[in-house]
């Protein structure tokens, strides 16, 4: 509700900033300025004429000051109202400090945990040139460091990657980039730093689609050997019935039976 209204008092200020011609603008522009631990709390009301600034609240002295001769006697009237100066004095409280810790539990105390991926993104087999790509993705505050582990041992060499680029919606994403020559065995990962994880995470390629490929031709191979095998056997079988049905002895059996 309070970062509505300061919104919205934002989108009047802007719209009010220019006097239109022959006319007259007023403005009343709320300001809370802080240290970062928010135990310095300052809240200033700002009442400006045609651009030029009348008066001011400041929560530091607890009362207005003016500015010429208007401005002083506005300033003077402002202070002798009870009630004004009781709201303004709370308003340090229920405005400033209420939205401000709003604010740093939103933005400066947010912690998203990135989510990390790890692929190939030049396809290539073992004993040739390749590329991997380690995407970190969706995390706030956008400060993160990335390495590469290869067999546990930090790569420093060949390795690039993109700005951290903001997502606009309160995250960001940044892309790192691995060229190498991959090797049967070998354990290659991606390590992320962020403030939201408790330890380093680290993502290994999944050597599977590699593999797979290498245990597909084997099984390939192997029962192309099994086909070949069969029909060795198979024609071995054949020709070996051919021979003993025209054996010696079958051919005396026949002569035989014709006598």
């Amino acid at each position: 509700m309070g970062l509505c209204f300061l919104y919205k008092l934002t989108v009047c200020a802007v719209l009010l900033c220019t006097t239109p011609a022959g006319g007259y603008v007023y403005q009343m522009i709320y300001d809370c300025e802080y240290s970062d631990d928010l135990s310095d709390m300052v809240f200033f009301v700002k009442n400006v004429f045609n651009q030029k600034l009348n008066n001011i609240y400041d929560s530091r002295i607890g009362k207005y000051v003016g500015f010429g001769e208007y401005g002083m006697k506005n300033a003077a009237h402002y202070n002798s109202q009870a009630w004004k100066m009781a709201q303004r004095r709370a308003q340090v409280e229920t405005l400033c400090r209420y939205n401000a810790r709003l604010f740093r539990r939103s933005t400066l105390d947010r912690k998203v945990p990135p989510v990390v991926r790890v692929r190939q993104s030049q396809p290539a087999d073992y004993g040739e040139r390749s590329m991997l790509e380690c995407s970190v993705l969706g995390f706030f505050p956008h400060e993160v460091r990335v390495s590469w582990l290869r067999d546990g041992l930090e790569i420093t060499t060949d390795v690039s990657s993109t700005d951290i680029m903001a997502n606009g919606d309160w995250s960001f994403q940044l892309h790192s980039y691995l060229e190498f020559t991959p090797r049967r065995g070998e354990r290659v990962s991606c390590m992320v730093d962020h403030s939201s994880l408790q330890r380093s995470l680290e993502v290994v390629w999944d050597t599977y689609p590699l593999d797979a490929k290498h245990l597909k031709m084997s099984v390939g191979i192997i029962f192309f050997f099994m086909g070949f095998t069969a029909a060795a056997g198979g024609a071995s079988y054949y020709w070996w019935k051919r021979r003993s049905d025209f054996s010696p002895i079958t051919r005396q059996d026949t002569r035989s039976a014709e006598l």
